[in-house]
């Protein structure tokens, strides 16, 4: 099991990273708190293992594996370099950040009309929806779409992806644009259909060239090959009752497929090693280790609130907007450095907050079948997430504290 890293938890006292370190002795009680925080989801059978990584900056503060990939007793332990189904996290590791590096090369706006982009796509109201719309969730799309509906109106010869576009494309508004926030995957597989069509290229392929790479994210895929499979956490069980491993969880994704085009609100593999990369990566400002991944302002689109005025929850570009407790860290000091985050549905979770470059990731396979859930999916992990958050905040708050009684 891997050590813990022994540093005292510090605290971003300014925009440009000046750190004011917590005692270690108050650090290390707080970050041993999250010890029984994630036990607790494995006493009531949540999950079967979990993987939780707590760092600022360049560092890793707190890093361990839990549990076991099922909940037999021979089953493999939870390893830091366990790859996870990533679910809806999939929408801000892969769909947000193709879109956005689209943006930075000047072939894509958020303000452009999605029909200029989609064929078919301005009828029954939706002649001015935009980019910006799908990337904040209140475009007019539904919620969700059941692919049984779309396979029996596909063409012959047609492949699972077009269908499914062209199915989106020619839905009726579910509610008038902009009006209000629907959390939908018919929004970021409407964007991965343009972003894909105007870079010509795979999200795979195009995100491994453009982010992963630069990253050294080595296991970051929508495609994981023979051996990443052996790696993955479950997330069912098959036929023959073995553990599912390398099959994408989410129905609508799995129904796209990633073998030519990938869907972009689920289907991408990664482990916290790789997402540790990434979030240091926004929480530097697009950049890692001297080289430049995205440019700040396009970070800042990231991190700044992008729905209409009295329309809520908060999202920013691809992100959940984090105003309240327990999730939010710090007062709105600075509207272009607000806290965010991303769930996704097998029970992944990523949190950042720019102001003290601080992370969270929180990997689980939820859905696997529990015994204590009559063999079905193994609850709700909310209240975790929820007192996993206090605790990292609450030793943001000792740190501020700390820093006033110094001055």
């Amino acid at each position: 099991m891997p050590n813990f890293a022994h540093s005292a938890l510090a605290i971003g006292a300014s925009v440009a990273c000046l750190v004011v370190p917590v005692s270690a002795g108050s650090a290390r009680t707080g970050l041993d708190a999250l010890d029984a925080i994630v036990r607790r989801g494995l006493e009531e059978q949540r999950y079967p293992g979990a993987v939780l990584v707590v760092g600022q900056s360049y560092r890793t503060l707190y890093a361990r594996a839990f549990g076991r990939h099922t909940y037999a007793e021979d089953s493999p332990p939870m390893r830091m370099d366990t790859i996870f189904d990533l679910a809806s996290l999939s929408k801000v590791v892969g769909g947000t950040p193709a879109a956005l590096a689209l943006i930075e090369a000047g072939k894509l706006s958020l303000d452009d009309p999605v029909q200029m982009h989609l064929f078919g796509f301005g009828v029954r109201g939706k002649h001015d929806v935009t980019v910006r719309d799908l990337l904040t969730h209140v475009s007019g799309l539904k919620a969700y779409e059941s692919y049984a509906v779309v396979e029996r109106t596909r063409r012959p010869g047609e492949s699972h992806a077009d269908a499914l576009y062209r199915h989106y494309a020619a839905l009726p508004l579910a509610y008038p644009p902009r009006t209000k926030m629907v959390y939908s995957c018919l929004n970021l597989q409407t964007m991965a259909a343009i972003v894909q069509r105007i870079a010509g290229e795979s999200l795979d392929d195009l995100l491994r060239r453009r982010v992963w790479q630069k990253l050294r994210m080595k296991d970051t895929t929508y495609r994981p090959g023979a051996a990443q499979i052996k790696r993955c956490a479950p997330t069912a069980v098959g036929p023959d009752a073995a553990p599912v491993r390398g099959i994408v969880h989410d129905p609508l994704a799995r129904y796209h497929g990633s073998e030519s085009l990938c869907p972009g609100n689920a289907g991408l593999y990664s482990t916290a090693g790789d997402l540790e990369r990434y979030a240091r990566m926004i929480l530097h400002d697009g950049a890692w280790y001297g080289t430049r991944v995205f440019r700040p302002e396009t970070i800042r689109l990231m991190t700044t609130v992008h729905t209409p005025e009295g329309v809520k929850p908060l999202r920013s570009i691809g992100w959940a907007v984090y105003g309240e407790p327990p999730y939010a860290a710090h007062a709105r000091t600075d509207p272009t450095r607000r806290t965010i985050g991303h769930t996704g549905y097998t029970g992944t979770w990523l949190w950042l907050d720019p102001t003290s470059r601080v992370y969270i990731i929180f990997l689980t396979n939820r859905v696997f079948p529990s015994p204590a859930f009559k063999g079905g999916e193994g609850g709700s992990i909310d209240a975790i997430r929820s007192d996993i958050a206090r605790a990292v905040i609450e030793l943001l708050i000792a740190g501020k504290r700390q820093e006033a009684r110094g001055k």
